[in-house]
């Protein structure tokens, strides 16, 4: 039988791998926020087929947050800076 709690955290986990492998390809993102947001999915998905509803319903939308955070940080990181300032791992010389 299949839940709301199997579509929502395989979603969640097709979307959320898709982007980590979209950005390896071009960045080098850390490993850790795509993993707790699989790990996430999966705890939600058993409490969720174990009958604990309203706590798998809460870690997928905290999963989800999570998933909106690893998908906004780069924009947010890149946001405040001026494009002509060298950022805080320049050197004292700028470089």
């Amino acid at each position: 039988m299949i839940t709301i709690f199997d579509v929502y955290a395989l979603a969640l986990l097709i979307v959320s791998m898709t982007l980590f492998v979209r950005r390896y390809m071009t960045q080098n993102p850390p490993v850790y926020p795509y993993l707790i947001i699989a790990v996430t999915c999966l705890v939600a998905n058993w409490l969720g087929e174990a009958g604990g509803g309203i706590f798998a319903l809460s870690l997928l939308v905290a999963a989800s947050f999570s998933f909106l955070g690893c998908l906004l940080y780069p924009s947010w990181r890149h946001m405040g800076q001026n494009p002509t300032d060298p950022g805080p791992d320049a050197d004292a010389d700028g470089k």
